[in-house]
C-alpha cells in the first residue's frame, strides 16, 4: 500500500447529508487567471467556505493501466481551493494481466481496499472517507460498497466513467461522472461530453463536479494555484502496470538546463534507495525549474524521467519503469546509435478529431549523425484513446523515420507506438526536442528537451502535464 501522501492528522469528522443536484458540465468552471498569487501566504486569494465536517480523506482508485498519477492534478486543484493536501491519497493495485484485471472486476480486492480505508481512517482520526474511482476502479469500489459495514465508512462516492445503473451500489451516496450523456449511476450525475475516458478523471470540469459533490460548495478556481519559492515532491517508483515497488533501484534527482537537458551540477540534488513499497521523497524543488529523475537499475539500462515543472506540493508523482524481461522492453528496438522514448500524459492524445487534434513534434540534433527535422507523430490512426506513446527507430527501416505504427504497442491498453529515428551517441552530442501543442492550441505549447542518449544503455520517459497553465 502507498501511504506516502499521508501526513498530519486532522480531527475526526462527522457524517453529512448530500444535496448536490444533477449537473451538466461542458467546460471549465470558475477558472482563475494566471495572475493569481500563491497560497498559502501573504495576499492569499479567497478560498471556498467549506464546512469542516465535510473535509474528509479522499481515496482515488484507478483503472486499467492506471495509478495515482491520474489524480495528481486533481489533488493539487483541491489544495488550490483550501482542501488539506495530505488528505488526498490513492489505493493502487495491479492490472498486469487478465487474472489481475478479473480479480479487480469481480470484487476480489474488497478486503485489500478495506484494509487501506482502515489505515487512512486511523492515520487521520477520521470517521469516514470519500472514494473517487475511475473506470475499472468503479468495479473495485462498487463491490466494496455492497457490504453495509464497509459502505458505512464512505461518506460519498464518485464513479468516473465506469459503472452504470439505476441505483448507487449498496446504500451509498454516489455521483456518476461520465463522458457519454446517456449513461447514469443513481440519481445524481455529471457529464463532460467534450472529453475522453482518461481525461474525464483529470480535467478541470471533472474536478469542479467532484469538489462540489464532496464539499457542497463550488470551487473558487479550477486551475492550480502555484506555490511560491519551493515545493515538496514525493511519490513511488513502480513496475508498470503492476504498481509494485521497483525494489533495489536507486533514484537520483538532478536539476537540468531546460534547453538541453544537461545537468547543472556534478552531484545529484538528492538520492533515494527504492525498497519494496517504491516510496521516495520528499525532495524540495524549485517550481519553475526542470529536473531529471534518474532511476539506476543494477545490471540494466538506466531509466531517465523528464517532466514539466510541478508548481504545487505533490505526493502522487509516479515513475513507471519495466521489470527485467518485460514485454515492453522486449518489443523496444535498441541500439548504440538511436534513442528511444516513452511519452505519456494523463489525458488522451487526439489524432482523429480534426482541428481539435493534438500535435506532438519530435526533432533531434546530432553532431555525429546530422539533424533530424521536426515530425508530428500524432496521426489519425492513433485515434483518441491512448495516453502512452512509445517512440523509437524500428528494425525494418533503420535510420529512417516512417511515422508508421510500431508492432505490439497499439495492442496494449491506452498505448501506441511510432517509428521515429532519433540519432544518439556516447558521449551525448545533441538534443531531442519534443513539443506538444495540446488540442491544436498554438498559444500553449509544452516543450521538453533531453539529451540524445543511446537506447542500448538508457531508457527515456517524458511526462507532459495533463493541464495547460502558464
Amino acid at each position: 500500500m502507498d501511504m506516502a501522501s499521508i501526513g498530519a492528522r486532522v480531527p475526526a469528522r462527522g457524517v453529512f447529508s448530500l444535496f448536490l443536484s444533477s449537473v451538466l458540465l461542458t467546460g471549465c468552471l470558475g477558472g482563475s487567471g494566471s495572475d493569481r498569487v500563491a497560497w498559502p501566504g501573504p495576499g492569499s486569494p479567497d478560498m471556498p467556505d467549506i464546512d469542516e465536517e465535510r473535509i474528509l480523506p479522499i481515496i482515488f482508485v484507478h483503472g486499467t493501466a492506471g495509478s495515482a498519477s491520474q489524480y495528481q492534478t486533481q489533488a493539487m486543484r483541491f489544495a488550490s481551493n483550501g482542501y488539506p493536501e495530505d488528505l488526498v491519497v490513492a489505493y493502487e493495485y495491479s492490472t498486469a494481466g487478465l487474472a489481475e484485471i478479473n480479480t479487480a472486476r469481480t470484487g476480489g480486492l474488497s478486503g485489500d481496499l478495506d484494509d487501506f480505508v482502515d489505515e487512512v481512517l486511523a492515520e487521520f482520526a477520521a470517521e469516514q472517507v470519500y472514494l473517487a474511482c475511475h473506470s475499472l476502479g468503479t468495479a473495485v469500489c462498487g463491490y466494496y460498497l455492497t457490504d453495509p459495514d464497509r459502505e458505512a465508512k464512505v461518506a460519498g462516492y464518485v464513479a468516473i466513467d465506469g459503472a452504470v445503473g439505476d441505483n448507487c451500489p449498496g446504500d451509498s451516496n454516489c455521483m456518476g461522472l461520465f463522458v457519454d450523456e446517456t449513461w447514469q449511476l443513481g440519481e445524481v450525475n455529471a457529464y463532460v461530453p467534450d472529453e475522453t475516458h482518461v481525461q474525464a478523471a483529470t480535467s478541470e470540469a471533472s474536478f469542479a463536479a467532484q469538489f462540489e459533490f464532496f464539499t457542497g460548495v463550488e470551487p473558487v478556481r479550477t486551475e492550480i494555484l502555484p506555490q511560491r519559492d519551493e515545493v515538496d515532491i514525493a511519490g513511488r517508483a513502480v513496475y508498470f502496470p503492476a504498481n509494485t515497488g521497483a525494489a533495489g533501484t536507486t533514484l537520483q534527482v538532478w536539476e537540468i538546463d531546460a534547453d538541453t537537458g544537461e545537468r547543472l551540477e556534478a552531484a545529484p540534488l538528492d538520492t533515494f534507495s527504492i525498497t519494496a513499497n517504491g516510496n521516495w521523497g520528499p525532495v524540495t524543488l524549485d517550481p519553475t525549474a526542470h529536473y531529471e529523475f534518474q532511476l539506476l537499475r543494477p545490471g540494466r539500462s538506466e531509466h531517465h524521467f523528464y517532466r514539466q515543472p510541478l508548481i504545487r506540493n505533490s505526493a502522487l508523482v509516479r515513475l513507471n519503469t519495466s521489470p527485467a524481461g518485460s514485454a515492453i522492453e522486449a518489443n523496444t528496438n535498441v541500439s548504440d546509435d538511436h534513442a528511444s522514448l516513452v511519452i505519456t500524459r494523463d489525458m488522451e492524445w487526439w489524432g482523429n478529431r480534426g482541428t481539435d487534434n493534438d500535435v506532438l513534434e519530435i526533432a533531434t540534433t546530432s553532431l555525429l549523425w546530422g539533424d533530424q527535422p521536426a515530425v508530428n507523430i500524432i496521426e489519425p490512426a492513433i485515434g483518441s484513446r491512448n495516453i502512452g506513446i512509445h517512440v523509437h527507430d524500428d528494425a525494418v527501416t533503420p535510420a529512417v523515420t516512417t511515422g508508421d505504427p510500431l508492432p505490439y504497442f497499439p495492442d496494449q491498453p491506452f498505448q501506441w507506438g511510432v517509428d521515429v529515428y532519433m540519432p544518439a551517441s556516447t558521449p551525448v552530442d545533441g538534443v531531442i526536442s519534443v513539443v506538444s501543442t495540446p488540442r491544436g492550441d498554438t498559444s500553449s505549447k509544452q516543450t521538453l528537451n533531453v539529451p540524445n542518449l543511446p537506447s542500448s544503455e538508457h531508457r527515456i520517459s517524458l511526462i507532459f502535464n495533463d493541464y495547460i497553465q502558464d
